[in-house]
């Protein structure tokens, strides 16, 4: 489970000559963001207006929306409320996935000028509200850019603006399923469309979205097919229900496909398979997927402002990673090291600010009691084998 989990925003296809958000990124952390409290500004940073090549249509009205605040604001009236009580009842309200789709963050990629740095610096702020919501609502991001970029314009027709609108949600299981080295999921080409079999460790909102992007991999042709599904079970498709420490109510299965059939009209798209090397898109995805021990940190942080125990120290050293994963986002500095700073980071908030609780961090259902699991949490999901070589290397005397 540690070296395959799910990516919150899996890569989602191409080599870096078709990801296009490349040729804006080079510059863009050089005026990085710091992290800011309420109130604060997030910074400029140079927009990335493309993802896969495919600029993205961004209305004028959304364009102009502060969609950090708006975050923020969500945060603050709806999920951090909650969390608690979703964290004990394992259970996400359905208010939570209405208010996400009413203030329009399923869409959010399309809601910007700058979809990769917008998409990191909101999930951090969700995943500081409520972790199990904000890694549900994650998901949807890799099979909504997917479908973006799909050739199959039934398909698109059919999904495309109701994915974008939050009409339909949708979860993923990516790529890091279908590695040409040792894929979990393969595809066997037929007639008409495909055979699919293997099983999906970790793949999450199972029974809270619509449909499920899946990437398996065709051993004959040597690629990647990537097809949309509902997700549910069925008489070749199996759901086990995963219990997790930390997000528990995200209903994470593992996700077996037993000579699924698929047909062609459910394809979303067909890549070459690509082997070896980081490229910058790479490099992106694991930069936004450092959200989650960046907004577990600022879950921490928060919660040791709200009990009296602010600490300017830990708030400057969230600034200076946070910076860092920016700067190795895009080639300046080791991107597998400073996600694994931020890794630990998330350990040494959710410390202090249970330390500083005292007592009431070791009783059930105490929020820094949860941090602390969601820290621990954090460190394990979305990890890479380099990640976590980085976080078992620095950890060792």
């Amino acid at each position: 489970m540690t070296d395959r989990l799910l990516l919150l925003w899996d890569y989602i296809g191409g080599d870096v000559r078709n990801i296009s958000i490349a040729v804006a990124a080079v510059d863009r952390c050089l005026s990085g963001a710091s992290s800011r409290k309420p109130g604060e500004s997030h910074g400029v940073r140079p927009p990335l207006e493309c993802v896969g090549g495919v600029r993205l249509s961004v209305d004028t009205v959304s364009a102009m929306t502060d969609w950090v605040q708006q975050a923020q604001d969500l945060s603050d009236e709806v999920l951090r409320p909650a969390a608690s009580e979703v964290d004990r009842s394992g259970k996400i309200p359905r208010s939570h996935f209405d208010a996400l789709r009413d203030r329009g963050f399923y869409g959010l990629a399309f809601a910007t000028k700058d979809p990769v740095n917008t998409l990191a610096d909101v999930g951090e702020i969700l995943v500081s509200g409520c972790l199990a919501t904000a890694f549900v609502w994650a998901q949807h991001h890799g099979t909504l850019l997917r479908m973006v970029m799909s050739r199959n314009d039934t398909l698109k027709a059919r999904y495309l603006a109701d994915l974008r609108s939050g009409a339909v949600t949708a979860g993923v299981s990516g790529s890091g399923y279908a590695t040409p080295e040792n894929p979990l999921i393969v595809a066997t080409e037929t007639d008409d469309g495909y055979t699919i079999s293997g099983q999906a460790p970790f793949v999450t909102g199972w029974g809270l979205v619509d449909v499920l992007g899946v990437t398996a991999y065709d051993t004959r042709a040597q690629k990647t097919v990537t097809f949309l599904m509902d997700a549910a079970d069925g008489p070749n498709v199996h759901a086990n229900r995963i219990s997790l420490s930390a997000a528990d109510a995200s209903n994470t299965v593992e996700l077996t496909f037993d000579e699924h059939h698929i047909p062609h009209t459910s394809v979303i798209q067909v890549r070459q398979a690509r082997r070896g090397g980081l490229s910058l898109a790479d490099r992106l995805v694991l930069r936004i997927n450092g959200s989650l021990a960046l907004g577990v940190a600022r879950s921490c942080l928060t919660e040791a402002d709200r009990i009296g125990h602010p600490t300017a120290q830990l708030w400057e050293t969230h600034t200076t990673i946070r910076d860092a994963l920016n700067n190795a986002a895009t080639g300046d500095g080791d991107i597998y090291d400073a996600r694994a700073q931020a890794s630990h980071f998330a350990v040494t908030a959710a410390t202090y600010v249970a330390t500083a609780a005292g007592r009431r961090s070791v009783q059930c259902g105490e929020p820094t009691e949860r941090m602390v699991r969601e820290a621990a949490f954090s460190v394990v999901c979305t990890t890479t084998p380099e990640i976590k070589y980085h976080i078992l290397t620095a950890s060792q005397p």
